[in-house]
This record gives structure tokens, C-alpha cells and sequence, in this order.
């Protein structure tokens, strides 16, 4: 990754490898030396991970990140940032590649119908880490949703252009939602969602079940229409798309 210098008010702190970006940026939230929008960035990843544990593989070449967001609005919002990310992200890459992006609820992103990037999302006192991961230059081939790298979807930024573009498209996204809520990002992400009233297949720890994507609520939780079964919200889970 070639290290650039991103837009302001982000900064950077570089390591060539670590376990988890998010680990890291949570030490220096315990040390007292986080920041807001402090971006920590990996050349690689040693034991990544994404949503409920599960291993991220972490090639080089491959966008790893963690940003230290300030919490100014209540904890059980925090997850909301998640959203916005999303569409950074989708906007971002639409600028590096010839493809189309779009979100997949909760924290993934897609292009050409091909998950390409996932977050987690994490609190650490009053601090959201948001993890990012990016298949830029390789996408892992095992995988419970099909993968696609920005490399093979014609694209020749490193993850350093990546990096800085989506910082660039990040910040609008997250000021409109630190003063209005989720309310600012509700209808753009629905506009870029993947499966919108169509049929979806969500798998829970100990359940799964399907049903209609009818979008989301205030809060951001899915919404499920279960014809006679009614309405079901969604707060967590795996989201599939029958074939």
C-alpha cells in the first residue's frame, strides 16, 4: 500500500502488521491516545476478523483499517455509522472501478452482485472503531458469500487510493448523521440496497428463516415480510439471496 496523506480531519498511523487494526486502535483508546477520525492502517493482518469472530483474511495489497470515531450521539445508535460507511464506501469505488456497488445489510458491500467488503463495528468507551476491510488486489476464495477482489473488477488503485477516496466520500456521510440521525441515511442506503423487495434468506445463531426485504426501520433494523407471519425486524443476522 502506498501511504498518502488523507483529508483532513483524518489522520494516519501506519503499521507494516499486526493482529487486528481493531484491536490496535482500541489499545490506543485505552492508552488515552485515540482521536477522532484516527485512521490506524495495516499492510497486513495476522488474525483479522469480521462479524461473530469469523477469520478475515488479510492478503497484502488488501485495504485493512480501523477509524476511532468520537461518540456524541447514545451508544445504541453507534451501529448506525456502519450505514454510512457503506455508502462512502459505495461512492468511493464507484470512482476506481467500472462496476456497480451496492450495500448489503448489515455491514457489507457489493459490487456486481460480489462481496467485496465487510466492517465491524466496535465500542470502546466513548469511541466506535469502525474495522474496514476492502478486497482491493484478492478475494478469498472460501468464503459464505461470493467474493470478488476491485482488481478484477478492472481496477488499478492500491489500497491507498482506496484508503483516501472513501475518507473524502466518509466524512459528509458522517457529519449528516452526527446532526440528523439516522434519518439522513435511511433512504440513501435503501436506494443502494441489494435485494430490496425481493426475497431474502436471513440466518440467525439458531434460526433460520425467510421472507420479503421490505427495508428498514428507524433504528436500521431490517425489516422482513413474512406475508402471513406479518412484519419481522431484524436486529442482527447473516442475510442471503436465493438463486
Amino acid at each position: 500500500m502506498i501511504i498518502r496523506d488523507l483529508p483532513a480531519p483524518f489522520s494516519l498511523s501506519w503499521r507494516d502488521s499486526v493482529g487486528s487494526t481493531n484491536d490496535e486502535a482500541r489499545r490506543l483508546v485505552r492508552n488515552g491516545a485515540a482521536a477522532d477520525l484516527l485512521v490506524v492502517a495495516a499492510a497486513s493482518q495476522t488474525a483479522g476478523r469480521g462479524r461473530r469472530g469469523r477469520e478475515w483474511v488479510s492478503p497484502p495489497g488488501n485495504l485493512h483499517c480501523s477509524i476511532l470515531i468520537r461518540l456524541d450521539r447514545p451508544l445504541a445508535e453507534a451501529a448506525q455509522t456502519g450505514f454510512a460507511a457503506a455508502l462512502a464506501l459505495c461512492e468511493a469505488l464507484s470512482e476506481l472501478a467500472p462496476a456497480e456497488f451496492s450495500c448489503k445489510w448489515p455491514n457489507d458491500v457489493l459490487c456486481d452482485g460480489r462481496k467485496i467488503a465487510g466492517m465491524l463495528l466496535e465500542p470502546e468507551d466513548d469511541w466506535l472503531v469502525l474495522g474496514l476491510g476492502v478486497d482491493v488486489a484478492e478475494a478469498p476464495t472460501e468464503t459464505l458469500y461470493p467474493a470478488i477482489s476491485l482488481a478484477a473488477a478492472g481496477a488499478s488503485a492500491d489500497a491507498g487510493a482506496v484508503l483516501a477516496a472513501f475518507c473524502r466520500r466518509f466524512l459528509p456521510w458522517l457529519e449528516r448523521w452526527r446532526a440528523e440521525g439516522f434519518a439522513a441515511l435511511r433512504q440513501p442506503w435503501l436506494a443502494r440496497a441489494r435485494g430490496l423487495n425481493e426475497p431474502m434468506v436471513v440466518r440467525l445463531e439458531g434460526e433460520t428463516f425467510t421472507g420479503t426485504f421490505r427495508g428498514l426501520d428507524e433504528q436500521g433494523a431490517l425489516l422482513l415480510d413474512q406475508g402471513a407471519g406479518g412484519i419481522r425486524r431484524v436486529l442482527a443476522g447473516d442475510v442471503y439471496f436465493p438463486r
